[in-house]
């Protein structure tokens, strides 16, 4: 509150508009945290949304979901596996053996790949 120039030995008290005491930075940071706030309250619905939407699924689409997951991570863990040996082989100097083996690493990281993306779908 500020006071008025004394007229009659009397001062009267008048609210000050925040928007007078505050600087063009403190404007903005108060706009950044408003928009901070508003996305995450966007954020938290769409999460909201799409855990409700899943727990309304139909079992065959989690049966499919759960197992497309465990078939992609299932085929990249046999492609590292097969790498490592690749490269073991290729420094026992088995060759082809070692070519064989980056084949079935390269194929398995491309399978899932695949599941990945197909199941997305």
């Amino acid at each position: 509150m500020t006071t008025m120039p004394p007229r009659n030995e009397e001062s009267q008290d008048f609210p000050v508009s925040p928007l007078l005491n505050s600087t063009v930075d403190d404007l903005l940071a108060q706009i950044e945290h408003e928009a901070k706030c508003r996305r995450r309250e966007a954020r938290a619905l769409r999460r909201r949304i799409r855990r409700q939407r899943r727990k309304v699924q139909p079992l065959h689409l989690r049966v499919v979901r759960t197992s497309s997951t465990i078939a992609s991570a299932g085929l990249a863990l046999i492609g590292a596996v097969a790498f490592a040996a690749s490269g073991i082989m290729f420094l026992l100097g088995d060759v082809v053996t070692a070519k064989s083996l980056l084949a079935l690493a390269s194929a398995a990281w491309s399978g899932a790949a695949g599941v990945v993306v197909l199941s997305r779908r």
